[in-house]
């Protein structure tokens, strides 16, 4: 049993990285009035911990934090927040880190992906119960929608399958979750320098090399990804990040990212004319859903998954002439009989 906002009842230990994420789930959960206790590293201490129940502990003393963990009774671990790889003094290590050394470094040679669902085995291994933080802070991740004022135009959602065919394409190397296309053009793959650096690689390009205006900055789960760890994330220095790097626009995954101080995000990108987006991921199909008809029209300006009803179904020319870069297919699902254009008929 748990908390619909705030996680399980149980205490949660926070492994606390950097940025806002793990400070958004230790607020919760003391609002909440649920237990929890905020595990930092050196070299990863933030102001904020100082406010809650904490510890810090070594990354070469695995043993010391598990017994830490198991006497203040913490039966759930979440991860939260980036984290350096760390670079570990062999002279430090306690007899449990010496023990498991060599399954840690073979984790260290993976990607982020492997190295961070390889740590929560580990975790798990000692009985431990790894959770998401998306199960820790109600509204963090969202389903299909446009988020904000401003919507994506026909050559932004076509950067933004483009985007989303590369980071599947790259998900099996483990690379990264983010990437930068302008019409159509790869400006920049995040790799493990992360989404801030890769907007400022693509901010100080030379004009000579970036000869097309605008671009979508897309995010999206790697396939196959432990999705209680590493969830990509957007907030609003992401927006001001897109906003140096002339970008039009955020795109990620729907139900796949979490969009931390969505509010203060979605502000900042109506006051920068940026759209944000989130999209149902669909790699198996050849195919991105770029209006919806209606066999009445009354429910036009709604959406369905992120996807705008744009008409009735006597519309449909005129809705397929609106859409400048081309429809290729429709897919018709009628309930029953109806009357259909003379164009399609």
């Amino acid at each position: 049993m748990g908390s619909p906002r705030a996680g399980p009842e149980g205490k949660l230990a926070i492994i606390a990285g950097r940025d806002a994420l793990p400070r958004l789930i230790a607020e919760h959960r003391c609002a909440a009035g649920l237990p929890y206790l905020v595990i930092s590293f050196a070299g990863e201490v933030e102001p904020w911990i100082e406010g809650h129940p904490h510890q810090a502990h070594r990354f070469e003393q695995a043993g010391r934090l598990f017994a830490a963990l198991r006497e203040a009774g913490c039966g759930h671990v979440v991860f939260a927040g980036a984290m350096e790889r760390p670079r570990l003094k062999p002279w430090r290590a306690d007899a449990k880190t010496v023990k498991l050394a060599g399954k840690v470094m073979a984790l260290m040679a993976r990607g982020d992906d492997g190295l961070l669902s390889g740590l929560a085995g580990i975790f798990e291994a000692e009985g431990f119960t790894v959770i998401g933080a998306q199960d820790c802070v109600v509204g963090l991740t969202c389903g299909a929608a446009v988020l904000g004022r401003h919507r994506p135009g026909e050559a932004d959602r076509a950067d933004a399958a483009r985007g989303g065919a590369i980071l599947t394409a790259l998900g099996p190397l483990d690379v990264g979750q983010a990437v930068v296309v302008a019409a159509g053009v790869c400006l920049g793959v995040e790799a493990i320098e992360g989404t801030d650096a890769l907007l400022a690689r693509v901010a100080a390009l030379p004009g000579e090399r970036r000869q097309m205006p605008g671009g979508v900055l897309v995010k999206m789960a790697k396939p196959g990804q432990d999705r209680r760890i590493d969830l990509p994330s957007i907030g609003p220095r992401t927006v001001e990040g897109a906003v140096r790097a002339g970008l039009r626009g955020i795109v990620v995954e729907a139900d796949g990212a979490n969009i931390i101080e969505r509010d203060a995000a979605i502000r900042a990108a109506d006051a920068a004319g940026l759209f944000l987006r989130s999209v149902v991921r669909q790699p198996e199909a050849n195919y991105e859903a770029v209006g919806i008809v209606d066999d009445k029209g009354k429910r036009v300006g709604r959406q369905i998954h992120g996807v705008e009803i744009m008409g009735s179904l006597a519309q449909i020319p005129e809705i397929v002439a609106r859409l400048e870069q081309g429809v290729e297919d429709m897919v018709l699902v009628l309930d029953g009989m109806v009357d259909l254009p003379a164009q399609l008929a």
